[in-house]
């Protein structure tokens, strides 16, 4: 997104109509590499914490995450309480009544309204 609101600015970007599909798949293409290099990454990270983080120095980080916690910064309770596997799962609940206006129609009337009279 540009940061101006300048037109020329605006005008230099390209939508994604402006490319062919061929371009399109290309860059689809691209994009699922770069994925899936952040995800060898990443496991990378993971498999090198194993190897080189003792259980007693993950404990400390633990302990100093609780620390942080009880003193007050928001963040350091949030992380402490995912990695102590306390985290909420987020529940969205409706409720409420759906109502049909259309339930007490014929099917004459139903199809008068959607045009399919004939």
């Amino acid at each position: 997104m540009p940061r101006g609101k300048s037109p020329k600015s605006r005008a230099n970007l390209k939508k994604p109509d402006d490319f062919t599909s061929k371009e399109l798949r290309e860059r689809a293409l691209k994009g699922a590499k770069a994925s899936a290099e952040a995800r060898r990454r990443l496991k990378s990270f993971r498999e090198l914490d194993a190897d080189f983080t003792t259980d007693d120095e993950r404990k400390e980080m633990l302990d100093a995450l609780k620390l942080k916690a009880k003193r007050g910064n928001i963040k350091a309770f949030e992380i402490y309480r995912d990695t102590v596997g306390l985290k909420p799962k987020e529940n969205v609940e409706i409720s409420g009544e759906l109502a049909n206006p259309f339930a007490g129609l014929t099917d004459a009337e139903l199809k008068k309204l959607a045009g399919m009279d004939g």
